[in-house]
């Protein structure tokens, strides 16, 4: 089948924000190949996008080596080979090139535990503007929970690390207060979003391409900072 490869780079691109560098849990450092979609998930972070790819291709491929492969080839089409262990990509001149893959044919990644939102909202236009401002106030030490996360209430987004903090006032969108982990979601900064959903354990993201950014939402009790403003 052909492939066009800038296009599929790019889905690949898009959601590599949900990779881990090694493997904390399985096959958290692949992208994941099922229904059309290529997925990605760490345990914070979740990303989905159309493949381009048919529906039956199904497994999961190591992803450093996929995006190294891709990246350095000139064609803007190629031919796809999918085996059940494998897929080879290989150039658009026979013979010019040949990449090989291994794929798992049996994913492992717990994808099916992240929930799929039934509504989504439009998001403010400031409101990735917002999180890149606040989540620098946020802190690193896991000990004090709290601090390293932003929280997201209806009519505000803040962060605070006891040394500096800021608060940025919009409606947000969500329904009720949330911790989201500052690492998490400031990585949305760049990649366009303009709508936002609520699951019970997941707060999501969508753009305008249809990349889906998923953070794992908590509902612990943020302490009250407004008396520092006053």
């Amino acid at each position: 089948m052909k492939v066009n490869r800038e296009q599929f780079l790019q889905a690949l691109q898009s959601v590599s924000a949900g990779l881990s560098q090694r493997d904390i849990i399985e096959q958290s450092s692949c992208f994941v190949l099922d229904q059309g979609e290529v997925l990605t998930f760490n345990d914070e972070v979740s990303c989905r996008h159309k493949s381009g790819l048919p529906k039956e291709v199904k497994g999961a491929v190591k992803a450093e080596y996929l995006l190294e492969q891709l990246q350095k080839r000139p064609d803007e089409t190629m031919e796809l080979e999918v085996t059940d262990t494998a897929l080879i990509f290989k150039g658009k001149n026979k013979g010019s090139w040949k990449s090989t893959h291994n794929m798992e044919a049996e994913v492992f990644l717990p994808i099916d535990s992240v929930e799929r939102p039934e509504e989504w909202v439009k998001l403010d236009e400031t409101f990735a503007d917002a999180i890149g401002m606040v989540s620098h106030c946020a802190g690193t030490d896991e000990s004090k929970y709290d601090l390293t996360c932003v929280h997201i209430s209806p009519k505000w987004v803040e962060a605070c690390d006891n040394f500096q903090m800021c608060r940025w006032r919009l409606r947000t969108g969500v329904s009720t207060s949330i911790l989201v982990k500052a690492v998490s979601i400031k990585q949305i900064v760049s990649l366009g979003m303009i709508e936002l959903g609520e699951t019970e354990h997941w707060l999501h993201f969508r753009s305008a391409s249809g990349l889906v950014y998923s953070c794992r939402r908590y509902m612990e009790d943020y302490k009250d900072i407004g008396h520092v403003l006053k």
